[in-house]
């Protein structure tokens, strides 16, 4: 059944993207933010209880990438909402890729950090 969903999700998002041509966002485009920010914080969540229930250096990097990666969908979430841009200060780098990258580079510190 996890399966199933996990296959339907992105079939949905899929099939309300098309045919929405006319400036703003689609249906498919909205619930793709909103799914990314739920699966991010249910992320953040496993990662924050593996953290407090067994205190290793591993599950305090997964919590902290997860975190960015939750960040970094607010962030970009709002900037797709307001149909703004938000940049780092003083340069031309979308604060949300700044903070993918922040995501990617702690998570993979995390994965191949030794216990």
């Amino acid at each position: 059944m996890r399966s199933l969903i996990f296959l339907l999700l992105p079939i949905a998002v899929l099939v309300l993207s098309f045919g929405h041509s006319h400036g703003g966002l689609s249906p498919g485009h909205m619930l793709l933010h909103a799914l990314t920010v739920i699966i991010a914080s249910v992320l953040l969540y496993f990662a924050a209880a593996a953290y407090y229930r067994v205190k290793t250096p591993r599950f305090k990097w997964l919590f902290a990438g997860f975190l960015l990666l939750l960040t970094r969908e607010l962030v970009l979430s709002i900037s797709m909402y307001t149909y703004t841009d938000i940049y780092v200060p003083y340069t031309d780098i979308p604060l949300d890729h700044m903070l993918g990258l922040a995501a990617l580079i702690t998570l993979a510190y995390a994965i191949f950090k030794q216990f």
